[in-house]
């Protein structure tokens, strides 16, 4: 077997990379998104790392892997916050089917051919655990303005816990007025440890819901069984406070994005996002523009859909389809793959043969 070429170099090479690399960049390549720098200075020292020669010539035993990645037709990222390190990774698919990783080390990318993708799938492993058990059985189908609102109340459940928690005593259902959600929304940003300041990360481009626009959002959130209403305030329902005790203090968050090249110019995206409390509480939280989706999931489930989208190449095929028209109404399960005929396992999101979002 072929031994692995491994080198590390500043985000701002990246660039320099794509010049020097003598073809036309791919929509995807990651030699798009390097910051401008001196061409010649940055030939220079990548040249003191053996990565070419004075004048720009790539290195012949580099050559290959920075091809693949000029011209690479699609990328998965995984993102993956832990309580002691942030973990990212990207693997870009070559058109010549083979795979390159790129790991961001504090800020400096490790370059790594062929791609350690089976490291990786050990590190979530070990990070997140592989078990088919989930806590409690939670699904919802919500738009971003009732996530928002939800995610405040659940947020809100999770205080009362706390403080009663830090108290000795025991917790019970509360209920809250839109004034106390709204104002659990204006959370800054970015604040891992509740759940309505990560949705307002997430949907930094939408509008937070304000004072006035909340009745109509209350009034379906109680049509879909997730809260209960008394006049003007509002309380989580008993599997929502459930939901709220089991992610009482999430450690941590994956995030999976993937993308493939159009001739277009443009990219196609899908992915998920995960928040992680234990090791079988795990909430799947999946986006498309105003539609979300909300599942406990277990870790084994979160597992075999990064696997699909590290190692399994079949899924950028699929990824060609994604603006496909969806299933027709009505339909709750699909038993064949729309895309491969397989046979798709329940409760999967994906089809583990091609990789194929499943409707």
């Amino acid at each position: 077997m072929k031994d692995q070429i491994h080198f590390t170099i500043k985000p701002e090479h990246l660039a320099v990379l794509g010049k020097i690399s003598g073809v036309t960049l791919s929509p995807v390549s990651p030699f798009r998104y390097g910051k401008e720098t001196d061409t010649a200075a940055g030939i220079a020292q990548l040249a003191a790392l053996g990565i070419c020669d004075a004048g720009g010539t790539i290195a012949a035993d580099k050559k290959e892997v920075v091809t693949s990645l000029a011209l690479a037709e699609a990328f998965t990222r995984i993102y993956l916050t832990t309580p002691q390190r942030v973990i990212e990774y990207l693997a870009y698919f070559g058109p010549d089917g083979k795979i390159v990783g790129v790991t961001n080390d504090n800020g400096m990318q490790l370059i790594t051919f062929p791609a350690p993708n089976n490291a990786m799938l050990e590190l979530v492993r070990q990070t997140i655990g592989v078990t088919r058990y989930r806590s409690i059985p939670f699904e919802a189908k919500l738009n971003r303005a009732e996530t928002l609102v939800f995610s405040a109340m659940i947020d809100l459940q999770r205080k009362e816990m706390l403080r009663k928690f830090a108290d000795g005593k025991t917790a019970g259902r509360i209920a809250v007025s839109e004034k106390e959600v709204l104002a659990m929304l204006k959370m800054p940003p970015g604040n891992t440890q509740w759940l309505s300041s990560g949705f307002t990360d997430l949907f930094k481009q939408e509008r937070i819901p304000k004072a006035g626009d909340t009745a109509g959002i209350f009034a379906s959130l109680a049509a879909k069984g997730l809260i209960t209403t008394t006049g003007k305030e509002y309380s989580l329902s008993d599997q929502a406070v459930i939901l709220a005790r089991n992610h009482l203090m999430p450690s941590m968050y994956l995030t999976l994005t993937s993308g493939k090249g159009q001739s277009s110019g443009k990219t196609n995206i899908a992915g998920f996002s995960c928040i992680i409390s234990g090791i079988h509480d795990l909430l799947y939280i999946d986006y498309n523009a105003d539609d979300i989706e909300l599942e406990a999931v277990s870790s084994a489930t979160i597992h075999e859909y990064v696997k699909t989208f590290l190692t399994d190449r079949a899924v950028l095929s699929a990824m060609d389809g994604i603006a496909a028209a969806p299933a027709a109404a009505g339909t709750k399960e699909r038993h064949f793959c729309s895309q491969c005929g397989a046979s798709l396992k329940p409760g999967l999101k994906f089809c583990s043969q091609c990789g194929a979002k499943i409707s």
